[in-house]
């Protein structure tokens, strides 16, 4: 059951980062179920892309956790790397003093670890700044994560911890560190998460704009790593969601939008390819910036000032995801991306696309279907077995992008 959550008659416009409070558009029936599985302990992975509304979810997330005595700690790693990088932040962040000592001894009882490796642990749990080279770290990792898992069950309180952008920082990890010693620290970190939500009353959430699995293939990590994690997206809102928001948003606009009309909202919901919550403040904002007021006015704004925004920064996305690849994959993911949209709405059978890829000298025809869906192009309905695009984004996108520049 969701919460019974009345949507707002007046919505505060604004795009770009997290947003909370009067600027959030409510989405129950992703938060509820999530804070209720993150709090029994079962961990989750979402993945998706940017300016979808995944951070703004993961706020609300946690102000709805904390609210009900959850012990949250919430770090976004984007620009980070390494050992420090992820858990120094998790810890430094976590708000619970007793847990922060419960943890605090258990890696002073722990046997074996070097005395400077001993201080850098303690000053993430701490005030006081120490840190040793990340070498270090990684050679006493194992010790050390065992020691800090044993804090964790010895504290009874339900705890979350919220991870966005990890697959950022476990690309910087291998990258800083090209040789074995980055993915070496990459599956130190993998392995940890793994541990720590062995613990009955340990969740962990882990979020990206782009996947793990494409990461973990090329560097030769394990790409099943998150395969006990319950895996969530953020889907675009039903029609008659979006129509309530846009006129949340008319209603909050200031200066008032005199002469906006149903016409105007319903020339703006035509005129974008799909409804997630950042794509429609976006093109409201675009109109409303201008002054659109009447269906000619808001077509012209979206034709010539919102298409070039939608390009440089939504289609542009699964642009840059498929160039992180290298042929051959890269060709199969294209095919595999147009067989799936050319079949619209009936969908293509995943065996259908397992016979295409096999055709083509894929190896790993399964790895390219996961990888896809993991990476918000496709979806599979386990039901009918089919792949269809994981929103009217992904068609939009591929119908207006040449072949050659995917």
């Amino acid at each position: 059951m969701f919460t019974s959550v009345a949507r707002p008659s007046r919505l505060r416009s604004y795009y770009g980062t997290e947003v909370s409070g009067d600027h959030f558009w409510p989405r129950p029936e992703i938060v509820d179920p999530l804070v209720a599985s993150l709090k029994s302990g079962q961990s989750h992975t979402l993945f998706g892309l940017r300016r979808i509304g995944k951070s703004s979810v993961m706020l609300e997330v946690e102000r709805r956790l904390a609210a009900e005595g959850v012990v949250v700690s919430r770090v976004r790693v984007e620009g980070d790397s390494g050992l420090e990088g992820l858990f120094g932040q998790l810890l430094r962040n976590l708000p619970a003093p007793d847990l922060k000592s419960k943890l605090l001894r258990g890696i002073e009882t722990a046997k074996g670890m070097a005395e400077p490796v001993l201080a850098t642990a303690r000053s993430w749990l701490e005030t006081v700044g120490v840190q040793v080279p990340e070498k270090d770290l990684n050679a006493y990792w194992p010790v050390l994560s065992r020691a800090l898992c044993q804090g964790f069950e010895a504290h009874r309180q339900p705890i979350v911890l919220i991870i966005d952008e990890l697959p950022f920082l476990i690309q910087n990890t291998i990258e800083k560190a090209p040789d074995s010693r980055g993915a070496a620290a990459a599956r130190n970190i993998l392995s940890a998460l793994r541990d720590w939500r062995t613990v009955p009353h340990v969740a962990i959430l882990v979020a990206g704009s782009i996947g793990l699995r494409g990461l973990a293939l090329r560097h030769k990590l394990d790409p099943g790593a998150f395969n006990d994690m319950m895996a969530e997206t953020i889907p675009p809102l039903a029609l008659d969601e979006a129509r309530l928001m846009l006129c949340a948003l008319v209603a909050g606009h200031t200066p008032s939008l005199s002469g906006w009309n149903d016409a105007c909202t319903e020339t703006l919901l035509q005129g974008v390819p799909d409804y997630h919550a950042g794509l429609l403040q976006l093109a409201f904002l675009t109109a409303a910036l201008r002054g659109a007021a009447t269906p000619a006015a808001i077509e012209d704004a979206l034709l010539n000032h919102f298409e070039p925004k939608l390009t440089d920064q939504f289609f542009s996305q699964f642009d840059h995801r498929l160039q992180r690849e290298v042929d051959p994959m890269r060709g199969h993911l294209v095919r595999a991306i147009d067989a799936v949209v050319d079949a619209r709405e009936a969908g293509l059978g995943i065996d259908a696309l397992h016979d295409l890829l096999t055709k083509a000298k894929c190896e790993y025809p399964d790895e390219v279907a996961r990888l896809l869906q993991e990476e918000g192009f496709l979806t599979f309905n386990r039901h009918s077995r089919t792949l269809r695009p994981a929103s009217r984004l992904v068609s939009a996108w591929r119908d207006a992008t040449p072949r050659v520049r995917r």
